[in-house]
């Protein structure tokens, strides 16, 4: 099963003498329950690509899919809930806090949907989540 996908994918920035061809005809797959790696050098699209695979960016054409949903289908309101329900974003430390743990920084997002909750251990700012839970 895919999780995600992408079929001719291109992004253009800018035009004319200031065009700047971000993905040219980039076709992916990535599959359920695999891990998968972005690689390559420093402005060779993979920001753009990891983008626009996540609904933070728009293609200039081609097509993005999240499961069998293609995300040009989709208006603001559904682009947010899918970015909220199905989708995971792991930032680099710019967009960071670094007083958190990792599960801490995602215990919001799960509450936020219904999911997961953070549950501590000890008191004070300083205890740590000991597991997840529903209830």
């Amino acid at each position: 099963m895919l999780a995600a996908r992408t079929v001719d994918l291109t992004k253009v920035y800018g035009e004319g003498d200031a065009e700047v061809r971000a993905l040219d005809g980039v076709t992916v797959e990535i599959r359920a329950g695999e891990f998968t790696a972005v690689m390559g050098p420093s402005g060779s699209g993979k920001s753009t690509l990891v983008h626009c695979m996540a609904a933070l960016d728009s293609p200039t054409s081609g097509s993005v899919f999240i499961g069998d949903t293609d995300l040009a289908d989709l208006k603001d309101k559904a682009l947010t809930l899918l970015r909220r329900d199905r989708v995971g974003f792991v930032f680099q430390a710019y967009n960071l806090l670094p007083t958190l743990t990792a599960e801490e920084k995602r215990a919001p997002a799960a509450r936020h949907r219904g999911g997961a909750r953070l549950i501590r251990t000890g008191s004070g700012p300083s205890s740590t989540p000991s597991a997840c839970g529903t209830g």
